[in-house]
């Protein structure tokens, strides 16, 4: 018969083990956490670098106007992007000599384009699912959501430490950060090469935007030459004429 007191012998190397490897684990994750900080510390960094958390949470809407460039005719045009954070609804207008383009999402029922020939018609449903894709995954939305703490998305880090956005499993956009914070490229979805910013010194009410982007390869590139947000976003901006 074991007495109690050996009983406690035989378990405290155990017990020591136990604590061991519970002290090692916890110096371990203290650790990597330094290494690589976690997806709320790099949120937070990012948000502060381009005008801070409150002023982010606060957008309902930005409209940019920007001039393009891009390979094919015309290789410059000015576009000026609607976007409501409230309402799954945008606008871009494309204009340059000769050339003038409307297209507006707004619903299925709702949406419609102008196209080069003068010619207005509703936004056919492929083209409507890819523009709504695109909404969904908007670099500025996507910034105020994760200002505003949208509980529909989550954040992690990726292998390279990028920060990533997921809505549910999947992820949604992500953001590569220099030093200070300042996102210098970013990506949709399984995108892996994604976009490039130029340094975000576009502010207007201490928003902070990049001011430019381009694609990876440069065949396509945008400098901002406009900022607004927070504008009455009247219906009359997206009725297709003739509708009202």
């Amino acid at each position: 018969m074991m007495h109690a007191n050996e009983t406690a012998m035989r378990s405290t190397p155990r017990l020591s083990w136990v604590w061991i490897v519970g002290l090692a684990t916890l110096l371990y994750c203290v650790s990597g956490h330094g290494q690589n900080p976690s997806a709320d510390v790099l949120a937070e960094k990012m948000l502060e670098r381009i005008g801070g958390r409150a002023a982010w949470a606060k957008l309902r809407n930005t409209i940019n106007g920007s001039q393009q460039n891009r390979v094919n005719e015309p290789t410059v045009v000015y576009a000026v992007i609607t976007i409501d954070f409230e309402r799954p609804r945008f606008r871009i207008e494309t204009t340059a000599p000769d050339l003038h383009l409307i297209r507006v999402i707004d619903g299925a029922e709702k949406s419609w384009r102008l196209r080069r020939t003068g010619r207005i018609e509703p936004v056919p449903a492929t083209l409507f699912s890819e523009d709504m894709a695109w909404y969904q995954a908007h670099l500025y939305r996507t910034i105020h959501r994760i200002a505003a703490r949208d509980p529909g998305l989550s954040l992690s880090t990726g292998p390279d430490g990028r920060l990533e956005v997921h809505i549910g499993e999947k992820r949604l956009m992500w953001f590569k950060l220099d030093a200070r914070g300042e996102p210098y490229a970013f990506g949709v979805r399984a995108d892996d090469t994604g976009s490039l910013t130029g340094p975000w010194d576009f502010i207007r009410n201490g928003i902070h935007h990049p001011r430019w982007i381009s694609s990876a390869d440069g065949t396509w590139r945008a400098a901002v030459k406009a900022l607004d947000f927070n504008v009455p976003l009247h219906d009359s901006m997206f009725v297709r004429p003739g509708d009202h």
